[in-house]
């Protein structure tokens, strides 16, 4: 059975749940790792280009000597993740300096 239904519907049905706070950040945790495991998979599938691995690079020393101090991240490091909760600090910084600024 084929059923069709609008995101503004999903989203009506959603709020009309009433659900705490913990649970929407875990459906949208939850729907939030599907989408990444989805664009991952895409991405890999679409790409005619093999994978780069870390003993396929050639860097030269100098560039080495630059960058021997520096940790690798870890594997599962979410670069979208970090750069939202990096954008979404800087904005509550300037709109609390801002604030603090205007109550002098």
């Amino acid at each position: 059975m084929d059923l069709t239904i609008s995101m503004n519907t999903v989203l009506n049905f959603l709020h009309s749940m009433a659900l705490s706070t913990s649970n929407k950040q875990w459906l949208a945790d939850h729907l939030y790792e599907e989408v990444k495991a989805e664009r991952q998979a895409d991405a890999s599938a679409d790409s005619g280009w093999p994978k780069l691995r870390s003993k396929d690079l050639h860097i030269s020393p100098e560039v080495m000597k630059l960058v021997e101090d520096i940790e690798p991240l870890p594997d599962d490091f979410d670069y979208d993740k970090a750069r939202l909760e990096y954008l979404l600090n800087k904005h509550r910084l300037k709109s609390s300096n801002h604030r603090n600024f205007l109550t002098c």
